[in-house]
């Protein structure tokens, strides 16, 4: 017995000898695999400036990352209302995918990305950019952007949250319905 119990604790020793935690490489594994800290099912937020609401997201899915480069993650998509003076609807933004950076008050959304404002103007894009801070949307990619009476081709846009100015960047083509 007390030979199988001397074989037991060399077993142990030798396993427990083996297995070492270097904090270097722990560090490497959990830089490499982020997991959220809090995962919300069917959000809603709003957003307000001065008592005044300036925008509301749904998703169906919010995941929080912190640390250095913290960020709010909607990986099932994102449905964002931009309201105006007297909060009034102005616009309205889907996308397939969106990433908000925390405490830059920036907001990216990807794939399938539409914009479709009040006044019946709508905007197709694959990837875009929201400067909150500016009050700016803006993108680099191929754009087309369809209004009652034309439509645009371009790489990259540039416009204001409302969506009500815009500019295309790099025009590819315009296409007038009225004819």
């Amino acid at each position: 017995m007390t030979k199988l119990y001397c074989i037991f604790v060399g077993l142990l020793l030798l396993f427990m000898y083996s297995c070492g935690n270097d904090l270097n490489e722990v560090k490497k594994f959990a830089n490499e695999e982020r997991v959220p800290i809090s995962s919300t099912r069917n959000v809603e937020m709003l957003y307000s400036d001065s008592a005044r609401l300036r925008a509301k997201i749904n998703a169906p899915l919010r995941e929080t990352y912190v640390g250095k480069d913290g960020f709010i993650e909607f990986p099932k998509g994102i449905k964002v209302e931009f309201y105006g003076v007297n909060s009034k609807l102005e616009s309205k933004l889907k996308a397939n995918y969106a990433k908000s950076y925390t405490g830059q008050e920036r907001m990216e959304a990807k794939n399938n990305v539409v914009i479709e404002s009040t006044s019946g103007d709508k905007l197709e894009t694959e990837h875009l950019i929201w400067d909150q801070r500016e009050d700016r949307i803006f993108s680099n990619v191929f754009t087309r952007i369809t209004s009652p009476d034309r439509v645009i081709y371009g790489d990259g846009f540039e416009s204001n949250q409302d969506f009500s100015k815009y500019r295309i960047l790099k025009v590819k083509g315009i296409i007038n319905l009225n004819e």
